[in-house]
């Protein structure tokens, strides 16, 4: 039986198009959610989960979402919009196998990959929670 350790959560917007945040060029990018997560057992996987609600401005931008735990990256998410002002909404699930014990902050970041005339903006919703899940024993 699987054992939960710690939860936690970052909710920015639970509204579709609440909010008008640019989404820069990469190599810039926007932190759009964060969080502090414990892992208390070795073996533990943390399972994340996210939904970022996005809107081509100009162009057909393809924006990246990247998933960091501290400074490593453990996860990418490709956005690709189909048209000009579509709003598209990403949801994903990324699993932290096997990471070290200790406290971590986990962070979603989001960068436009081809800003060569193409801009995005994060309208909402925005939505990032993680847990932390121990093997039984």
């Amino acid at each position: 039986m699987t054992i939960i350790q710690d939860f936690n959560a970052s909710v920015p917007s639970n509204f579709s198009e609440s909010l008008s945040r640019a989404i820069p060029a990469s190599p810039s990018s926007i932190t759009l959610a964060n969080f502090g997560l414990a892992v208390n057992a070795t073996g533990s996987n943390v399972l994340l989960i996210g939904t970022v609600g996005i809107q081509s401005f100009l162009g057909v931008p393809d924006v990246s979402l990247k998933i960091f735990r501290n400074t490593t990256l453990i996860g990418t998410i490709q956005v690709n919009t189909l048209a000009v002002s579509e709003v598209r909404n990403t949801t994903f699930q990324i699993v932290d196998s096997n990471p070290p014990i200790g406290y971590y902050a986990y962070t979603l970041t989001a960068e436009v990959v081809n800003p060569l005339l193409n801009q995005a903006t994060a309208t909402g919703p925005i939505s990032f929670s993680g847990t932390s899940l121990a093997p039984g024993f």
